[in-house]
Formats: structure tokens, sequence, C-alpha cells
């Protein structure tokens, strides 16, 4: 489920005594929007879209004390007792709905819902009549548009049941690959493989996520594996990918920073990845993202830099430590002197907006030289170091160093002596 939530102070006013007299204690307001209640009904009929509502419905009663406010297809005005803090809710929330999708004429759909909710107390005199609701719905601001292509819709919908039943079924596996300079690497990455024969490609997977809403619950999947990583392992330094519609500070990510305070060591060896395959719901909410996660001690890196939706304004905003110029730029750099030249500009650039420059998609030792000579701080790329889904860094400590100077690659079978006896990697015998 993608979710934005938002908190903001409520209006003095009369407090509903029927509703208190229910309670008998102070509930909060919240508001809860479905954001694709109109592209469901658009590609799936208006059954499916009050099916959705019913789920949404079913899934709040199921966690919390509720009085139902006011109700409208896609919408739900209520106030609730819940256990625990108003954060503990939403987090509980968002994890029903992206594990239990509703089933239409058999296909799966999942919801994406943004919420905004007052803290209120009722001593306060909150007004928990439909009326107390308007500036929680001036908060979440105007319901997102239908999808424009129904038929794209049904098939991302279809390509985002297959990630999130793959990963209910423990079919997604974390492939590690370094990023590495002459003499050390700077950290591994975290990339993602999908096991199944009915799983769709990672690039179509991720494409589908943000056009559904859904890269949001899925980018928190990845965020929690890589920090279990970084918590068992006090040396290692790892990045996680996270698309451009997460670098939002919300609820959504209480759950890691709450992590990252509570283990400054394993902050400070956390890279976070900015991809901008999808546009940035605002660059100055993304910029208060980046600062937050940077006072923790985490760094920034933003991803296939030249590419997607990424920008010079957009990059000196977050003022990233890292900028990984896209592989397509090296790719080119042989074809033509022109095409070298543009390779040489965006490392040049790059340089300025951050202090460290990596080049993607280094492949072979000419690619790797010419990186160098242009400058490039640090490489990545199968000539740098194939991705595995090993954990490579427990092997390399005690390896020499490649004759090139960079990481060299585990096999497999080298790597897994390093694994515990009951690791899934390690029984299934997977690599990279």
């Amino acid at each position: 489920m993608a979710a934005r939530f938002t908190t903001i102070a409520a209006e003095a006013a009369h407090p509903d005594d029927s509703v208190a007299s229910v309670f008998h204690c102070a509930p909060i307001l919240i508001v809860l929007r479905i954001d694709n209640i109109r592209s469901i009904a658009k590609a799936y009929g208006e059954a499916a879209a009050l099916a959705a509502q019913q789920h949404l419905e079913a899934a709040v009663a199921g966690l919390a004390t509720t009085h139902i406010a006011d109700r409208a297809l896609g919408r739900l005005d209520a106030a609730l007792v819940v256990p625990g803090s108003p954060e503990h809710f939403t987090q509980q929330l968002r994890s029903v709905l992206a594990r239990s999708p509703i089933r239409h004429l058999d296909i799966s759909i999942f919801l994406t819902v943004s919420s905004a909710w007052s803290a209120a107390t009722f001593s306060s005199g909150a007004d928990i009549s439909p009326a107390g609701f308007a500036a929680l719905h001036d908060a979440l601001g105007a319901p997102p548009p239908a999808c424009p292509d129904t038929a794209r819709y049904r098939r991302d919908m279809a390509t985002a049941a297959q990630v999130f039943t793959a990963v209910a079924e423990g079919r997604l596996f974390p492939a590690w690959q370094a990023v590495s300079g002459e003499d050390d690497i700077l950290y591994h990455e975290c990339l993602l493989r999908l096991v199944g024969d009915d799983t769709p490609a990672v690039s179509d997977a991720i494409t589908a996520l943000e056009r559904t809403g859904l890269v949001r619950a899925f980018d928190q999947i990845m965020v929690s594996l890589v920090l279990d990583e970084l918590e068992a392992d006090p040396a290692v330094r790892l990045a996680v990918n996270v698309s451009a519609a997460s670098a939002l500070l919300d609820s959504w990510w209480d759950e890691a920073l709450a992590r990252l305070r509570s283990n400054p060591a394993a902050a400070r060896r956390l890279i976070v990845e900015i991809t901008e395959t999808a546009a940035f719901a605002s660059i100055s909410s993304a910029a208060r993202f980046t600062s937050a996660l940077r006072e923790l001690g985490c760094r920034i890196a933003i991803d296939d830099f030249g590419m997607g939706f990424s920008s010079v304004r957009s990059v000196l905003a977050l003022s990233p430590d890292y900028v990984k110029v896209d592989a397509f730029f090296l790719h080119r750099a042989g074809q033509s002197a022109r095409c070298r030249s543009a390779l040489a500009h965006m490392i040049g650039l790059a340089g300025t907006l951050a202090a460290g420059v990596i080049v993607e998609g280094v492949e072979t030792e000419a690619d790797s030289r010419l990186v160098a000579s242009l400058g490039a701080d640090w490489q990545q790329g199968h000539y740098i170091h194939f991705p595995s889904t090993l954990r490579p860094w427990i092997a390399r400590r005690n390896a020499p160093a490649a004759a090139n100077g960079f990481a060299s690659t585990m096999t497999a079978s080298e790597a897994a002596a390093f694994l515990p006896a009951n690791s899934p990697q390690r029984s299934i015998g997977l690599s990279g």
C-alpha cells in the first residue's frame, strides 16, 4: 500500500457528546482516502471500487474501535480509539493493506491510500462532527486523477501483484554489487532478484510499482532488509535504492528512522540511493527527507544521473554525497569523440554536485581505464564486481586484491562457506 500520512493540529470546536459516550475517552480524527479509487473504477468497474471501499473499512475496523462520521466512495472520515499511538495504527494499516489485496473476479487489486489525522484530545474541545474533518481534507489536497490508460493499469497491477506474491512466498533475494575504487570498496549496493517462472523483469516491476503508486510499500521492504544486514554485520557499508516517490519525510519512514536512531553506527554505514525514474512529489520535501537522513549519519546518492527525471536543480537541492553517472554515457563513449566528450562532461558536472562520482556500467577493462582517466572516483559494473545473492564482503575480508586493484568477484562456492548453514541463499545455491 502506498500512503501519505500528515499530522496537523486540530481546530478547537465543540465536542460530539454522542461519540464521547460511546468511547468514554478521546478519539483521534482520521481521514482515509483511496488514491487509486478512480483508477480502480475505470479499470475494473464500479463493483471493484465498492469492494475496495469495503476492504478499507474492514481493515480499519479490525485494528481500532471506529465511529464513522462520514463516508463516500474512496473516502472514510472516522473517529478512532487505537491501541498505542496513531503512528502505530497507521503502520499496522499499511501492513494489512500491503499483504491483503482485494480479490475481484479472481484479480488481486492493491489499494494506495493517503491519510491525514489529528491527535487532538477530547478535553481540548476537538470537533469530531463531520465539520471537524475539513482541515484534514485540506491537508490531503486534491485526489489523483484516474489512470489515462486502463489496459496498462491492469497490466501494471498484475505485475505489482506478482511482486508482492513473490515477497510473501520468500522468492525475493537481495543481490549485492560492489562500488569500488582502486584501493577499496566504497559500499555494496542492494539490487534484487525475483525468483520464479511468473516473475517480471526487475525494471518492469519497478516501473509498474511506480505507476500504480505501490513503490513506497516495496521500498520499505528493501530498506528493512538492508537494515537487517547492517545490524548483523558491524563492518559492512550498504546501499539501498528508493524511488523518488519515497523521498518524503512522513510516517512511512517512522520504523526505519527509529532503527537508525537506535543504532548510529548502522546509520553511518547506510547509503540511500534515490532513483529518479519517477518524479519527486516536490523538491523541497525531498530536500527535507535527505537532510533528516544525513543528520542521522546516512549518506545520499543520486542514481542514474543524466537520465529519467534527474536534473541539476534537483541534485543541487538534495546535496548528495555521491552522484552516479548513468551507464548510458559510458556505453556510448566508444562510438565517437563527441560521445566520449559527453561522458567527460557528465563526470565533470557530477563532480561539481557531489564529493564522490560513481560511473555505472563498467563492463570491460577498457571501460575501467577510460572512466579512471576521466577522473571518476568510483566504478560499478560487471567488470568490477558481478552481482551476487551471497554476501561477497564476508569472503573478501580474507581474500587478496585482484590484479587490477579492484575487489575480486567471489564465486558462489567461495562465498557460501561464509554463510550460516540455514541461510536460504546457501540452501538454494543462487548466485547473481
